[in-house]
């Protein structure tokens, strides 16, 4: 697999099941759900889910035009491998 960093990509352009990585950790794009938020109620935020644990990070719905490099969010690309 391959990281790459865009320079002008938005969040906001993230697909859901797209992977990346954030602080070195792998995550993948689920899209804007609900979330519950104690105290508060629900929101909708844009939803990561750490690969292989039990672990989620949130953005706002309007951090999605902040660049993928803003935020030390990396896109990572599958290569695919030639014989």
């Amino acid at each position: 697999e391959r990281i790459l960093i865009l320079k002008t990509m938005r969040i906001s352009g993230l697909k859901p099941g797209q992977k990346v990585t954030i602080n070195r950790i792998s995550y993948e794009y689920l899209g804007i759900q609900k979330v519950r938020i104690p105290n508060i109620g629900e929101a909708e935020k844009r939803v990561f889910k750490a690969t292989g644990v039990d672990s989620y990070k949130h953005y706002n719905l309007i951090d999605g035009d902040k660049t993928l490099k803003s935020e030390k969010i990396k896109l990572v690309k599958k290569t695919v491998r030639t014989k």
